[in-house]
């Protein structure tokens, strides 16, 4: 599906929003996204707080992304039997309470009977300043790449949670909270659009090797990522070895850490230093259009995007 540039929309398919331009100087930000049971959350470990939570989070983490404030928010539900209406109550008090966080505003929607397990539809309306608005296109040779927090975390939560690992001591908590009510990184996505330091920024949803290849395509570039530079969840790291793979696979692949991923220029390192915000420089830009993975070694391998992929079963092999 292509995307035709005009004077009222900025940016459209293929980044994390669509840019409208509403007034000379601001800019409409409207994403959407859907979960479906089964595919994006298990009810019978997920509760339905955490899942009006979650439902709430992946969205405004798009808004961030953008560099933008999250303004309303729209959402559908499709409801089967089992669900009842005290439990949809419960999902929109844990709606509300991140929106309340992020001083955004549920305005409508729309409810349906599911045959087929529950979906939901979120829609979100931000907006941001024309000069400060971000995308994933602004890439270029020579940018460092950073992230902020941690990566991992979510991913290893989901495991304990679909692995009913016993013993669920705090680390193990820590680590299914962060994948059952993530917290978008609004503030800082706020932060570092104002600051003018970043040439391109996308959230971190469907995994660092999948997500920094987003930027990469959008941009025309390529990026070496140093794979002992990547912060993982200390929760993750301590637990490690009740795990089933390397912690290297849950930051690269896992996804939902929702956190940002961003590109600086060289000449602006001083000015995303100056925010005092909590990231870790990665890797770097080429102009390679390759993705590359150092290791601990110093030893280079091609990055293979392993993140999530609703439709990888569908494509030829």
């Amino acid at each position: 599906m292509s995307f035709r540039k005009t004077s009222k929309a900025l940016i459209g398919i293929g980044d994390d929003a669509a840019a409208l331009k509403v007034a000379s100087s601001k800019v409409l930000l409207a994403t959407t996204d859907m979960l479906l049971e089964e595919v994006h959350f298990d009810l019978s470990f997920t509760d339905l707080y955490s899942l009006g939570w979650k439902s709430a989070a992946v969205n405004l983490s798009d808004i961030a992304a953008m560099g933008g404030v999250p303004c309303y928010c729209l959402t559908g539900l499709g409801i089967p039997d089992q669900v009842t209406a005290e439990q949809i109550m419960e999902f929109y008090r844990g709606f509300n309470a991140l929106l309340k966080m992020h001083r955004a505003t549920l305005v409508g929607g729309d409810t349906c009977h599911s045959r087929n397990g529950m979906v939901i539809s979120v829609t979100v309306l931000g907006e941001v300043e024309k000069k400060n608005l971000l995308s994933r296109a602004g890439a270029r040779p020579g940018d460092r790449v950073f992230v902020t927090g941690t990566l991992g975390g979510s991913a290893a939560g989901l495991e304990i949670l679909q692995k009913g690992i016993r013993s669920k001591g705090a680390e193990a908590k820590r680590l299914i909270t962060v994948h059952l009510r993530p917290v978008p990184r609004t503030a800082e996505g706020r932060a570092i659009a104002r600051s003018g330091c970043a040439s391109a920024m996308i959230d971190i949803s469907d995994g660092l090797s999948s997500d920094i290849a987003h930027i990469c395509e959008q941009s025309g570039v390529g990026a070496v990522i140093y794979g002992d530079r990547i912060p993982i969840s200390p929760s993750l790291m301590r637990l490690s070895s009740r795990l089933t793979m390397p912690v290297l696979h849950y930051a690269l692949s896992g996804g939902e850490d929702y956190e940002l991923l961003l590109t600086v220029p060289p000449g602006k390192l001083n000015k995303l230093q100056s925010l005092h915000l909590p990231v870790t420089e990665i890797g770097k830009i080429t102009r390679s259009k390759a993705l590359m993975l150092v290791d601990h070694t110093g030893r280079k391998n091609t990055l293979q995007p392993t993140g999530y992929e609703h439709f990888r079963r569908m494509k030829r092999t």
